[in-house]
């Protein structure tokens, strides 16, 4: 099987004679730098992320320490106000206020109870009823 190429296609695959192309330049590379550098910094990053990570679960668990510390002394607090409550409504108990005036401080209760009236001076006026 042979294969016809058409003239328009072996125009299009004979280069066309024209100027020659500028040859690029070519220069020698360096040899490749061993990353060490690269490799230092980021041990350092990562040594600086793991140490700042620790001190602030360090800091997260003395806060959570501490908020237990509080929330025992609240309840403590609360218990003991309780009993100062308790305490305070045995104190004003009409009877026992009763007895202490009588045995401790020596008061009698009244034979007949007394009633004092007294004026209430208006605006302008003396308590003795005169105007100023």
């Amino acid at each position: 099987m042979a294969v016809q190429v058409s003239p328009q296609a072996r125009a299009r695959q004979q280069p066309t004679p024209g100027p020659p192309l500028p040859r690029p330049e070519l220069r020698l590379l360096p040899p490749p730098r061993h990353p060490t550098r690269w490799v230092v910094v980021l041990l350092v990053v990562t040594v600086a992320g793991i140490f700042g990570v620790v001190a602030l679960h360090a800091l997260a668990a003395e806060q959570a320490f501490t908020a237990r510390r509080l929330e025992a002394e609240a309840d403590r607090l609360a218990m003991r106000h309780g009993e100062l409550t308790a305490e305070v409504a045995v104190l004003r108990a009409p009877e026992r206020l009763r007895r202490v005036a009588t045995e401790e401080l020596g008061m009698v209760p009244p034979r007949q109870p007394t009633f004092l009236v007294v004026p209430v001076a208006r605006p302008g006026q003396q308590a003795g009823g005169g105007i100023r």
